[in-house]
């Protein structure tokens, strides 16, 4: 089953766009890319990290125009898990989130989605280290929208 656009041209290449701003676009071959993706491992990973921490900071600036709704734990360890990824993929709790955690407590624990482990991760005021494939991964990263999805939607 091929899910590409089908070419504009007849027998041409099945191609993407990517916008400018001035409206222009630059034109990407996407069999060419997807072709190279199946076959690099290093640049799956490299794709999957890129997904994961856009994903997470997506989501975290999303859930902070909300002002992170009620606050629940998941939702928190959104919070956390952003900050984290947005300075340098490395936890630093400042004061500031030493605080918030000592109100808002930051965890899965509850969450509608955890790998078949059941692994809770929590944050703690004395978390250091790397936030993504150290932490969590990006399947946690999955299980996590997948969380905060349900948890919004009830």
């Amino acid at each position: 089953m091929n899910s590409l656009p089908p070419a504009k041209v007849l027998g041409g290449s099945q191609t993407g766009e990517i916008n400018r701003k001035d409206g222009t676009f630059h034109t990407l071959d996407l069999r060419f890319y997807l072709d190279l993706l199946r076959e690099d491992q290093d640049l799956q990973r490299h794709f999957l990290r890129t997904w994961a921490m856009g994903a997470l900071l997506m989501l975290g600036d999303e859930l902070g125009d909300h002002r992170y709704f009620d606050r629940a734990p998941i939702l928190e360890l959104v919070y956390h898990l952003r900050n984290g990824i947005a300075h340098g993929n490395t936890f630093n709790i400042t004061d500031d989130g030493k605080k918030r955690l000592a109100k808002h407590l930051a965890h899965n624990g509850n969450a509608a989605a955890k790998n078949p482990m059941g692994t809770v991760y929590e944050i703690t005021p004395n978390l250091t280290g790397p936030v993504l494939f150290d932490f969590v991964g990006a399947a946690d990263v999955i299980d996590i929208l997948r969380s905060v999805e349900v948890y919004l939607s009830q």
